[in-house]
């Protein structure tokens, strides 16, 4: 095990979350033998199946903040991912002397396996997946968790975890960061720094210093990626102990991966010479952000010593990300894209400078603070229909509702589709990019792209001809 402080020592643990990353850490420690009680708001109807899995594992699940009794027993509370420090129960835990700290600081004490680590506003998720898929091609065994399916609770419960050659590739949020303590991944990477969850930090300022945290307890045997195109990643370079490994598309960088002129160039440093990987073309997957994903992926497998020879060929045979401009089927010659991961404008942004057709936009949900307009220029140039969903319809109406030909409201992502289907030509392309959190409608982005998914695969049997 990683654990180097005494959190794994206290007997009494709350665990404030009953989801997917709640239930793991629960699981993890009734495995341990802990006291753990699990603690959720929703209600009770809504905690069937959380409460069916608790009691599979021995663990008491309470909706009622009443039944806590902070002080009495409880030492520790474990927060899952999306709980602010800001809550009041949190805050009374820490008024009572527990100890508040997040699912992956317990999965990281719990973990044998070196931990790579990736976090960034936009692209986690496609780089967790790529780094996941080039360690697995060169033969190692590898476990993919954090904040892009499986909790990291879960995947270092797992008999692969233990094997000595394992590794594990782990996305990480600035939530999940906010309350580490001695969370070290051997190998760490900011792709990107932009404002997000403003919502919840109030300034940019507090959101850069929670993705700052990645590296706060590296030492000089770990490596940490930047991106050297992004001032606030370079920021981290004077904070960390960790030998540091950038990626440019602008201009080479050593140690590191960078573009020239269409050619992907690893440059390890060490008098080491560059090795040009790949082509630009070759990469399956769209738009600059995509070659950015992949030279941070680059670098963080050549700082995890996997052989750059076999790179190019796993690059290639990297399938889509789910929920990441995905193409999820085509209508009477309409393409449909799922971006549901597109939580942000950074990401909406990505998606519109990527496809180079004509785009029906459907975006919408629960906003985060950041100023539209900041996207007018673009969407004046990419977007010929706009269709809003959930409570940032009004949002994105004031801001964008006298530049694109044609806008309308939505009730639900059903009429969304419909709607933007009917404003569609073939050739155009229907995106799924909501540039908001799915909460006010869903329980996150991944219930969102898959309904929207299973609504164009719908339409598209509807339009298939039977015999």
């Amino acid at each position: 095990m990683n654990n180097s402080s005494d959190l794994l020592e206290h007997r009494g643990f709350v665990v404030f979350g009953a989801a997917r990353s709640g239930l793991a850490a629960a699981r993890l420690l009734a495995g341990l033998g802990k006291k753990v009680l699990l603690y959720d708001e929703a209600p009770a109807e809504k905690l069937a199946d959380a409460k069916k899995q608790a009691d599979a594992i021995g663990v008491a699940l309470t909706d009622d903040s009443g039944e806590l009794g902070f002080g009495r027993g409880w030492e520790v509370m474990i927060l899952s991912p999306g709980i602010p420090t800001s809550h009041p129960v949190v805050a009374l835990a820490s008024e009572a002397g527990c100890v508040v700290r997040s699912e992956l600081e317990l999965g990281y004490l719990a973990c044998r396996a070196p931990i790579a680590a990736i976090t960034g506003t936009n692209g986690k998720t496609t780089v967790t997946h790529l780094l996941t898929h080039l360690i697995a091609r060169a033969g190692n065994p590898v476990l993919m968790a954090g904040n892009v399916g499986r909790a990291l609770c879960d995947a270092v419960l797992d008999p692969a975890a233990g094997r000595a050659d394992a590794r594990v590739v782990c996305e990480v949020s600035s939530y999940q960061l906010e309350t580490i303590e001695r969370f070290r991944p051997r190998v760490a990477c900011v792709l990107n720094v932009t404002p997000d969850h403003l919502d919840r930090y109030g300034t940019f300022q507090n959101y850069v210093e929670a993705k700052g945290r990645i590296t706060e307890n590296q030492t000089a045997e770990d490596h940490l990626v930047l991106n050297a195109d992004d001032a606030y990643c370079l920021s981290f370079t004077p904070r960390t102990h960790a030998r540091v490994w950038r990626f440019s598309v602008r201009s080479p960088v050593v140690p590191g991966a960078f573009l020239r002129d269409d050619a992907l160039v690893l440059s390890p440093g060490d008098d080491r010479p560059e090795l040009p990987i790949m082509t630009r073309s070759e990469i399956p997957l769209p738009g600059l952000h995509n070659v950015q994903n992949v030279l941070a992926a680059l670098c963080m497998a050549a700082a995890m010593r996997i052989d750059p020879r076999g790179m190019a060929e796993s690059v290639r045979t990297f399938p889509p990300v789910p929920h990441r401009i995905e193409p999820v089927g085509e209508i009477d010659g309409v393409r449909f894209y799922n971006d549901s991961k597109a939580t942000n404008l950074d990401s909406l942004e990505k998606a519109l400078e990527s496809l180079d057709v004509p785009i029906v936009l459907i975006a919408g949900g629960r906003d985060k603070g950041a100023p539209w307009t900041r996207l007018n220029d673009l969407v004046a140039r990419r977007v010929k229909g706009l269709v809003l969903i959930g409570e940032a319809a009004p949002i994105g109406r004031e801001a964008w509702g006298r530049i694109v030909p044609r806008v309308e409201d939505a009730s639900d992502m059903c009429d969304a589709v419909r709607r933007a289907r009917e404003m569609a030509s073939p050739g155009d392309a229907v995106l799924l990019s909501p540039a908001c959190a799915s909460f006010d409608m869903y329980r996150n982005f991944e219930e969102r792209g898959d309904h929207f998914r299973s609504i164009v695969a719908e339409m598209s049997e509807e339009r298939t001809p039977h015999p």
